[in-house]
């Protein structure tokens, strides 16, 4: 009998050891376990969750007071200060895969800070999977905290892209933090390497399925959202630039989509100069370098290509 305990003792202290080791490896060999965290909101739909300073993959990734992917600041702009505030999406917000000194809004906010003097604030509002509606919430939300100049960038799938109000994945929007590193990643990534009918079985019950959607009045809304977005921004600000981001794919088609053209639409008949950024990620895969993570995805080089591109029209004989 005591042989039988001792070698149920030894295989639970053998599991112990597993586990542990198992949480070590997910959490310090491949970054699990600290998740950048949002939250629902009643008009935005959601939004990265403010005051975090966590560590994934290696990466930094910090949000101010307001969820922006920032520095934090004060509400009121300081004496000879200069704000520029840059809504986006995944784009410009990177996500948990970019550094925040690799973010191009960081790169802006150094540059600045050494083109001109006074307080500078450059402020990243943005979160994955952002639209129009999103946007127009949080500037209606918090405003556009005194900006000098707005920037937009905006890619073609958000014509269409308008919030569901659903609830949230926690695969790619978690609003808490996992039970353990070795736990989400059984949780969140193993399903993608198992074969898919046993990932399809583990991930069934993570989201209920949405209703169709409309997608012609879906068009109608975001494109409606992008006008009340930049007629509102126009209001508060001197300075509203639109950038628009290309897809790989669509560079190597080399033609324009129709979502980018029908937001450069919008912004022509308000007066709203747009700058593609088509030609700079060109130029880099012609030299035969990648500044894409993925089909849309900029990794750094990419947020440096961007960052260029906003400095370009915000020179020094430009700054108010």
């Amino acid at each position: 009998m005591r042989s039988v305990l001792r070698r149920y003792f030894l295989w639970a202290v053998a599991l112990a050891l597993i586990l542990l080791a198992g949480e070590l490896l997910a959490r310090y060999g491949f970054g699990l376990g600290s998740p950048p965290l949002v939250i629902a909101h009643p008009s935005i739909e959601y939004l990265s969750l403010p005051s975090q300073d966590v560590r994934r993959f290696g990466n930094r990734y910090l949000t101010n007071r307001y969820g922006m992917r920032s520095e934090d600041f004060s509400a009121d702009k300081a004496v000879g200060g200069y704000r520029l505030m840059i809504f986006g999406d995944s784009v410009i917000n990177g996500g948990a895969l970019t550094d925040q000194d690799q973010l191009a809004t960081t790169r802006i906010a150094r540059q600045l800070r050494i083109d001109r003097p006074g307080p500078v604030v450059v402020g990243n509002v943005s979160a994955g999977s952002w639209g129009p509606g999103n946007w127009l919430a949080y500037a209606r939300e918090f405003g556009f905290f005194q900006a000098d100049a707005v920037i937009l960038v905006i890619s073609t799938h958000d014509y269409e892209d308008v919030p569901t109000f659903g609830p949230l994945d926690p695969t790619t929007h978690p609003t808490q933090a996992p039970v353990s590193a070795l736990v989400e990643g059984m949780e969140r990534y193993l399903p993608r390497y198992l074969p898919k009918f046993m990932a399809r079985k583990l991930t069934a019950d993570s989201a209920p399925p949405l209703p169709p959607r409309d997608r012609e009045e879906d068009i109608r809304r975001s494109l409606a959202d992008l006008h009340d977005f930049l007629v509102l921004a126009q209001s508060q600000s001197s300075q509203v630039l639109v950038f628009q981001h290309w897809e790989q794919k669509e560079l190597a088609r080399g033609i324009e989509s129709i979502g980018n053209r029908k937001i450069r639409e919008v912004c022509a008949a308000l007066r709203v100069p747009t700058f593609s950024l088509a030609e700079p990620f060109r130029s880099a895969q012609q030299r035969g370098e990648q500044p894409y993570r993925d089909n849309i995805h900029p990794n750094a080089l990419g947020q440096a290509l961007i960052a260029d591109a906003i400095l370009g029209q915000l020179s020094p004989n430009r700054l108010p």
